[in-house]
């Protein structure tokens, strides 16, 4: 399973000179928790509704500023081939629950830590009904033969 399977959402990004009030408006607007801050097509960082919290109103700053002044540098980003498990280790060793998807430098998506969880416990909830009904109802051919009577 590739990473563009659990892309499910056009990306909202937001170009790298706009302002923090213009991130927050986008933020409302599309009803997300996270922006892709782009520099043409290709993903430089990401700005959340937290960095917007602590790095703006908790330390009186402006809205007036750029947005590249508040967002998370160092985009982990995936390309949309990539193997799903490949998700699951950007998760884990990177510690961020958002994470853009790429084909090539242009953003085609972002998956969120709960996106993953909730199309993964999908999966597993079908193989489960499917797990459930082989043991309630078992394969004819599964079934084992009658016991050869034995004649002393």
């Amino acid at each position: 399973m590739n990473v563009s399977d659990f892309t499910w959402r056009e990306p909202v990004t937001i170009d790298v000179a706009e302002t923090i009030a213009t991130a927050a408006r986008r933020l409302a607007d599309h009803g997300v928790g996270a922006l892709v801050v782009v520099d043409g097509d290709r993903p430089v960082g990401i700005v959340t509704d937290r960095d917007l919290v602590v790095r703006v109103l908790a330390r009186g700053a402006s809205a007036d500023g750029r947005v590249d002044g508040v967002m998370s540098m160092g985009v982990v980003a995936l390309d949309a081939d990539d193997d799903v498990e490949e998700l699951y280790a950007v998760f884990g060793r990177h510690a961020v629950r958002r994470v853009p998807v790429v084909d090539h430098d242009t953003v085609v998506g972002m998956i969120s830590l709960d996106d993953a969880v909730v199309a993964t416990s999908s999966q597993m909830a079908a193989l489960s009904g499917v797990l459930s009904t082989q043991i309630a109802f078992p394969h004819a051919r599964d079934e084992a033969e009658p016991p050869a009577v034995v004649n002393e």
